[in-house]
């Protein structure tokens, strides 16, 4: 009858006899691997996200109206609408600064809470003929840019259309194409030409919403971007631009990624250092819980082999239990983590304070076997402490 039962199936039974225990043991293994899978998809989708970060920063210097550093970080990390702006004019005075090769400027428009989203949408104007930014990203995406036709429509990866179509302040727009996902709160902006974005910001004052702009909105632009010549310095151009333009913030892009990547590197760390703990926690706990097993079980032991079971029959049922409980309990903690980040990645993003850019399926799939397989291999290392003693049972003696 033994031959007859596999070593998978005495396990299970032995398993589904002591539910409460295997659940207490699934639970921890279960919480340790979604700590586990979590921090993997965490630290890689900051990664990516300071990667597309960088991409779509493609300036040196960045500039915006005093006092509206803040807003405008918010604009690229999280597409979090804002509106602000300055005289165009200033675009002019950068251009005669010796040393800068490319000036571009771009225009702020924040949308109603529309028909497209379940959010208020970032609408940014940039000028193609001058633009060293969007052009780019717009070309990889759908093939445009500088060619784009006008009246061109781009949609961020997280913005929705519907058939085609977005609908801001009362009026539809054709969408040309979606761009790809960059992990910076761009994926949550709508791109078009000046004369776009401007009508629109004319419907909008049409209907009575204000933007703090005071006249015509062909003579305002909300940050311009500079692109410097090669060897240039970046103080003396600075030290140019205050002289030349008065006040206004001056943001280097190199300190800001520099920021961003200190701190996404600060909680990666953070991260690293949780799930090495909790691992080595998980191992001692199961460790120190098959050890008393063993005193619980010896009778059980000793009768089976008793009756022709081998010290390897018993192995094998103790590895298959320890299998079954670090692969169910794996499943059950990636399923959990996946519950928890997946709908809330962009709510995860504004907390950390820094561009977010989940992984892709593969990578995604490949983390979660990752971390099933670790905790299984974990879970089995902590056995190892029970087979030790089962190879040394007496049978005579432990079962009296």
């Amino acid at each position: 009858m033994l031959r007859s039962l596999s070593f998978k199936n005495l396990a299970a039974n032995n398993l589904i006899q002591n539910s409460r225990r295997t659940f207490a043991l699934a639970s921890l293994v279960g919480v340790c691997a979604a700590v586990l899978f979590g921090s993997f998809i965490i630290a890689s989708s900051l990664k990516s996200g300071l990667s597309g970060m960088k991409e779509r920063v493609g300036a040196d210097l960045m500039i915006v109206p005093e006092g509206y550093e803040r807003g405008f970080e918010n604009v690229l990390l999280f597409g979090e609408p804002s509106f602000f702006y300055m005289d165009r004019s200033i675009e002019d005075q950068l251009r005669a600064i010796e040393g800068i090769e490319a000036v571009t400027s771009q225009f702020y428009l924040a949308s109603a809470s529309e028909s497209c989203c379940d959010f208020p949408v970032q609408i940014i104007g940039f000028e193609p003929e001058s633009d060293f930014l969007i052009t780019s990203w717009v070309e990889k995406s759908s093939g445009a840019g500088k060619g784009a036709p006008s009246g061109a429509l781009f949609c961020g990866n997280n913005v929705h259309d519907q058939k085609g179509q977005v609908t801001f302040y009362s009026k539809k727009h054709q969408v040309t194409a979606r761009l790809s996902k960059s992990g910076s709160g761009m994926d949550n902006a709508v791109f078009a030409d000046f004369d776009t974005v401007r009508g629109i910001y004319d419907d909008a004052r049409a209907k009575g919403f204000s933007f703090w702009s005071d006249g015509n909105a062909e003579q305002k632009v909300s940050a311009v971007f500079i692109r410097l010549g090669q060897g240039v310095s970046k103080e003396k151009i600075v030290r140019e631009i205050k002289k030349a333009a008065g006040e206004v913030q001056i943001i280097q892009q190199g300190r800001f990624i520099k920021t961003l990547a200190e701190k996404a590197s600060s909680f990666t760390f953070f991260l690293y250092v949780m799930c090495i703990l909790f691992l080595i926690v998980t191992v001692i706990a199961l460790a120190l819980v098959f050890s008393l097993i063993f005193y619980e079980r010896r009778r059980e032991f000793s009768i089976l082999r008793s009756l022709g079971a081998s010290r390897v029959h018993i192995s094998g049922i103790i590895l298959w239990e320890a299998l079954i409980l670090g692969g169910g309990g794996a499943v059950c903690g990636v399923f959990i983590s996946s519950v928890i980040i997946l709908p809330f990645n962009y709510l995860i993003s504004q907390k950390l304070g820094l561009p977010f850019s989940l992984p892709s399926f593969l990578k995604f799939t490949l983390f979660a076997l990752g971390t099933i397989f670790l905790m299984a291999g974990a879970v089995l290392a902590s056995a190892q402490s029970i087979i030790g003693r089962i190879l040394k049972l007496e049978v005579y003696r432990e079962s009296k």
